[in-house]
């Protein structure tokens, strides 16, 4: 099976795999932009009205609360950190340091072992595919319809056109065209909650987090125990 890739729909609490290696801190990202690789997972938590909207809206009937309502990726870490995003009006490439504002957390997962260099090609060149195309808005809406039966894969099902991602879309079709890998459901099902879910189901390291109380929280809401020294 490869990494990222299961069958079970369930949410993960209690089962996440946390790395000695793990930094924490935007100063870290400062002095060594080279914590993060290409290829790594970007979960984001902000605060905004949307915001709390998609963490809703990908909570299914019974389920726990959920953390992520963004994701996106690292592209290149040679001069500062970049990322690609899929984020109304169009997929960009920006710094990561734009989340540095107040009210936003943000954990970074990395597939167990990392990637070879010739992975991080293949994601690179996946992922700049995407770039500059316009937000899927009707995506957004197809999941808003799928929320409204308690997350069953209906509207997702239909929504296959490549050319409007949304972040989530983003994510787990570079990762599914390059690498094989799937986060538990069909790429175009996926949720930036899903993606979370799958890389703590699967033991993804990590890396890093913006500050101690986003971990803290972090490990609230996925049941995880302080490591102790």
């Amino acid at each position: 099976m490869a990494p990222g890739t299961d069958s079970e729909q369930s949410h993960p609490h209690r089962l996440l795999h946390e790395a000695p290696a793990s930094r924490v801190g935007w100063r870290v990202l400062l002095d060594s932009p080279n914590t993060l690789e290409t290829g790594d997972i970007v979960h984001i938590q902000k605060n905004s009205i949307l915001a709390r909207l998609v963490r809703w809206g990908t909570r299914a009937k019974g389920e726990e609360e959920t953390w992520a309502s963004h994701t996106a990726l690292v592209l290149d870490v040679a001069h500062g950190v970049l990322i690609i995003e899929a984020i109304s009006p169009r997929v960009t490439i920006r710094p990561m340091a734009v989340y540095t504002r107040p009210g936003v957390r943000v954990v970074i997962s990395r597939c167990p072992g990392g990637l070879t260099q010739r992975e991080k090609a293949s994601v690179v060149a996946k992922a700049r595919e995407y770039c500059s195309r316009r937000y899927g808005y009707l995506k957004v809406a197809a999941h808003a319809l799928d929320r409204l039966l308690n997350n069953r894969y209906l509207f997702r099902r239909l929504a296959r056109v490549d050319n409007y991602p949304i972040c989530s879309w983003l994510v787990a079709f570079v990762y599914d065209r390059s690498l094989g890998i799937q986060f538990s459901v069909p790429p175009n099902a996926a949720q930036p909650d899903d993606i979370l879910d799958s890389c703590v189901r699967n033991q993804w390291t990590r890396v890093w987090a913006d500050s101690p109380l986003t971990v803290r929280q972090y490990r609230t809401v996925y049941a995880v125990p302080e490591r102790r020294a």
